[in-house]
């Protein structure tokens, strides 16, 4: 069912684009993808445009 809802597209983008990320980083390091770093990840996701935290008005960091 889930694959065919709607509402679960944005869920499978979101994820897709840290999985691809993370793959390319462990074929780029030439490492397991358990090895690659978060941090680096990270940073590579922000400058991709990734959206990390989405910060709703009213709630504390």
């Amino acid at each position: 069912m889930a694959f065919g809802s709607i509402r679960m597209e944005p869920v499978f983008m979101v994820l897709g684009q840290p999985a691809a990320t993370a793959a390319c980083l462990a074929i780029d390091q030439e490492s397991p993808i358990q090895g690659i770093q978060y941090e680096q990840l990270k940073a590579r996701l922000i400058a991709d445009g990734q959206v990390l935290n989405l910060a709703i008005a009213g709630e504390d960091d």
